[in-house]
């Protein structure tokens, strides 16, 4: 077996082969450069199918799971094989790593699946170079060269979904117990959102609504700040109030109030508008939130470190 450097790539596109709608200059050491194509499917969103207009951009938003389409078709011999591993200057602004392979025989373009684990939105130019391929050449040809039509050319990437199961498909596995289904109680939500995905995504809502978000000085930005302080103050009033009649339930004989348990989800959504508005607040004030989160418990981490645990 033998891995092909790059004059004996760029000799092979030449004649018509390995490498399909090929710039002879993205042949480098003992790879191809592939580029993103005008297509790309948001697995996160309903598997929904993208097209790049010329000039154009595929965004990934944060915790996205995307499949890029290249621009380039790999077209390989019954000898030959090939590698892909995505570009590192993309893991390096947050998107997973990649490596997928393509079998002797096979035609067609590659998508490569990733997901952004980052906490910005991701926007990549089309013809962006996303990824590399290395061509091994083997000793004799394959017996069963990879045969069928790719996922791509029908338009639809195709999803293993029977593989994917909810907890109420599997209950009564005892590998999921009790406390890892109470971890999480929605089988759909985002984990591990961070707080800067959140505020940009309540800010990105409150412009489409026509809500304020974008101050022009200081004067402006100080009216602002106290009409949402005032907004998170009204939340946690309501959220007190809720929690005053659960207490007033139960200490308070004929007092008809609810329970905890059943005023939990009511002050759970109190709880949310109340941090929608510190999100607001923090945006208005230009704060990295997590960060000034993360350095309060540093401090406090310090300031308390004499109380032992």
């Amino acid at each position: 077996m033998k891995t092909l450097a790059d004059h004996e790539i760029e000799a092979a596109i030449q004649r018509g082969e390995l490498v399909l709608g090929a710039e002879r200059s993205n042949c480098i050491g003992a790879c191809y450069e592939l580029r993103l194509g005008n297509v790309y499917y948001d697995l996160t969103d309903g598997e929904k199918r993208f097209t790049i207009p010329p000039g154009g951009t595929a965004l990934i938003k944060p915790g996205h799971r995307v499949v890029l389409i290249t621009h380039e078709r790999l077209s390989l011999g019954n000898d030959m094989f090939a590698r892909i591993v995505s570009k590192g200057s993309l893991f390096s602004i947050g998107l997973s790593a990649v490596a997928t392979y393509a079998d002797p025989g096979f035609t067609g373009q590659i998508g490569i699946v990733t997901q952004n684990i980052s906490d910005k939105y991701i926007v990549l130019p089309s013809l962006e170079r996303i990824a590399k391929v290395d061509f091994s050449s083997l000793e004799t040809a394959a017996s069963r060269p990879y045969r069928g039509q790719h996922g791509f050319d029908t338009e639809i990437w195709p999803i293993k979904h029977h593989l994917q199961k909810t907890r109420d498909e599997l209950k009564g596995d005892p590998r999921i117990t009790e406390e890892s289904a109470s971890s999480d109680t929605r089988d759909n939500a985002p984990n591990n959102v961070s707080l800067a995905s959140l505020m940009r995504r309540q800010i990105d809502a409150d412009r489409a609504h026509g809500f304020p978000v974008d101050v022009s000085d200081d004067e402006a930005r100080r009216g602002q700040l106290f009409k949402d302080l005032a907004g998170l103050v009204g939340e946690v009033g309501e959220f007190a109030n809720l929690l005053k009649k659960v207490d007033l339930a139960i200490t308070q004989p004929g007092y008809e109030g609810p329970s905890l348990a059943a005023a939990e989800n009511e002050l759970r959504m109190e709880l949310a508008d109340a941090q929608i508005y510190v999100l607001r607040l923090a945006h208005l004030l230009r704060v990295d939130l997590g960060k000034a989160v993360s350095e309060k418990i540093q401090i406090n981490d310090q300031r308390y470190s004499h109380l032992g645990r």
